[in-house]
């Protein structure tokens, strides 16, 4: 009886994915995300929060949502690290802002998917899907401020580092 329930959950989570997608989250055609470019984004970004005056985590991930990296400016909580990779995590996932999916944070197929990840995701504003050529490549993910200044700042990045 488990595995069949496992198995329903599963086919929930796969129809889930492809119903909330809006965004494509192959990576091939697009190119991978490089470790260059997401430094640059986490450089872009930490320089706008930097202006605010504002102590963020920024993350950036692949379209597997794995980790490419990662920054914490100074006096920044440590906390933030874990919570920035987790919004990135989600953005990555669906190819859209981790605040379109904040509402769906305690649907059981959400609440699956977290499990699975090892209780990894945050349902937070504050996360955004890169794309390139149509295709979601990775996320940035920021934390430390309020949720809308960490969108703020992620968005920032993506404006100011032409990605091609």
């Amino acid at each position: 009886m488990n595995l069949s329930i496992r198995t329903m959950l599963q086919a929930g989570l796969v129809a889930t994915v492809l119903a909330v997608s809006s965004t494509p989250v192959i990576a091939q055609p697009a190119g991978k995300l490089t470790l260059a470019e997401a430094l640059r984004l986490i450089d872009a970004a930490r320089a706008d929060a930097s202006a605010k005056s504002l102590r963020l985590s920024i993350a950036v991930v692949d379209a597997r949502g794995d980790l490419i990296a990662l920054a914490r400016m100074p006096d920044a909580n440590p906390a933030t690290a874990d919570t920035a990779i987790g919004k990135a995590m989600l953005s990555a996932f669906f190819g859209q802002p981790s605040a379109a999916l904040a509402p769906r944070a305690n649907t059981p197929i959400f609440q699956t998917l977290n499990a699975e990840t090892g209780g990894r995701l945050r349902f937070f504003q504050g996360a955004l899907p890169i794309v390139r050529n149509g295709y979601t490549v990775g996320a940035i993910g920021a934390s430390g401020a309020s949720a809308q200044q960490d969108e703020d700042s992620a968005r920032a990045a993506l404006t100011s580092v032409a990605l091609r």
